[in-house]
């Protein structure tokens, strides 16, 4: 049978059996109870090590979706575009100079536009 294993954050790999046992260590100790070396490598505590575990695992999964990664919205333009038009959207005013082509038909109503 072939051994199952997980790649840790700093290059570590463990096998799966060792892994869930990492899991409900985590998970049995207060969170702020030292766990030494960890998962990253450093000193952490429980806590910590078990956010890092939690990070680690919805990583994964995404990584499996064929989704994850594709489309307009993971592009940083497009970040960057909407979390430029939530500020001018989220301030007290009611009339707004420019947003981007996707959010311009939802707040037609307090688009001005330029006339130069």
């Amino acid at each position: 049978m072939t051994e199952r294993y997980i790649t840790l954050g700093d290059g570590r790999t463990i096998g799966l059996g060792r892994y869930v046992a990492a899991w409900r260590q985590c998970l049995a100790l207060p969170p702020r109870t030292p766990i030494g070396k960890g998962i990253g490598g450093w000193g952490e505590t429980a806590g910590e090590a078990l956010a890092k575990l939690r990070c680690g695992l919805h990583d994964r999964i995404n990584k499996h979706l064929s989704w994850y990664g594709n489309g307009r919205k993971w592009h940083d333009e497009w970040q960057h575009e909407t979390s430029h038009a939530a500020c001018q959207l989220n301030q007290p005013r009611l009339r707004i100079y420019g947003l981007p082509v996707h959010l311009r038909e939802r707040f037609k109503d307090r688009i001005v536009e330029c006339l130069y």
